[in-house]
């Protein structure tokens, strides 16, 4: 199995050499906005999926090859802290690269001792908070039953407490879900008590898990961004130029990539570095083929798995 997709061109890592531990849709939430689809196993408890050496053998493999590499990042198709080799992977990888580490997390099971212990060896740590009532909370995130939101909040603040490398806080708005002006008060008042890196703003912009995970406009954004302060962004693009893959590995990159999440004919082009004629004309090829199909959602068009 490839544990390994990319590298791609993330909007808040650069070049990001994807790192992919956990079975699609294992996860500890099901929430409304998730690009890759319904959870299909919701658990909170932590195994070992695949062996370490495999995976990390994939990473140092893929970075000897000499791609432009700014990030290697654990995320993928599930919550990557479920896997209970997390930590040893990383490790692992540290003996061999100098590359920072980054890890992609819902943050739900940060209460957990183990899991903090293992994201401590990460460079960056990118947990999600969406919510700060509970009813919200359940509503945008459908957790796992044994978790509540009082629960996940205690969790990311003793984090806080005890690793002091960064710390970049997405939020993820949903209009008329949790974008209420109370709501968006009240959780810039919680979250100016973590006292994170940087808080990142997002919206849906890939095919959600819902249709009815509506988004909000990038000026509401903007606005928004004013309730939390100077470390406070909008994440909504990425202006980098990838550098131009072999013709064969594009096509493998695209194919790996769309596994794990929704792409534009745009995001393609920053993928594979190829034009928008060349790229457009290979995606009419595999959506012909039947390996990838394609559906609008607001004015986009993206291109997903068959």
């Amino acid at each position: 199995m490839k544990h390994v997709f990319g590298p791609v061109p993330s909007r808040r890592l650069g070049f990001s050499l994807g790192v992919d531990i956990i079975p699609p849709k294992y996860c500890s939430y099901d929430c409304i906005y998730c690009q890759i689809g319904k959870t299909t196993d919701k658990e909170i408890r932590r195994r070992s999926f695949y062996d370490p050496q495999i995976v990390t053998g994939q990473v140092v493999d893929t970075v000897s090859t000499g791609k432009t590499i700014d990030v290697i990042t654990f995320s993928g198709s599930g919550e990557p802290t479920l896997n209970s080799d997390l930590g040893v992977m990383i490790r692992e990888l540290k003996k061999s690269v100098s590359i920072p580490v980054a890890v992609i997390t819902n943050g739900s099971l940060l209460w957990d001792e183990d899991v903090r212990r293992d994201l401590a060896e990460a460079d960056i740590v990118l947990p999600s908070l969406d919510a700060v009532s509970e009813d919200v909370f359940k509503r945008i995130n459908r957790p796992h039953p044994s978790l509540s939101l009082e629960k996940m909040l205690e969790g990311l603040t003793i984090f806080r407490k005890e690793y002091s490398k960064k710390i970049w806080l997405e939020i993820m708005l949903i209009r008329n879900v949790n974008d209420d002006p109370d709501e968006l008060k009240k959780m810039a008042q919680i979250v100016a008590t973590l006292n994170v890196d940087k808080i990142q703003l997002n919206t849906v912009t890939r095919p959600p898990s819902e249709e009815t995970a509506g988004r909000l406009q990038e000026s509401e954004l903007t606005a928004i961004c004013g309730l939390f302060g100077s470390v406070c962004e909008v994440i909504c693009s990425f202006d980098k130029t990838t550098e131009m893959p072999a013709q064969a590995e594009w096509t493998n990159i695209i194919v790996e990539t769309l596994r794990r999440r929704p792409l534009t004919l745009d995001d393609m082009v920053k993928v594979t570095g190829l034009s928008h004629f060349q790229a457009k004309t290979r995606l009419k090829v595999l959506e012909k083929e039947g390996v990838i199909r394609s559906y609008v959602l607001g004015d986009d068009l993206f291109y997903v798995i068959a």
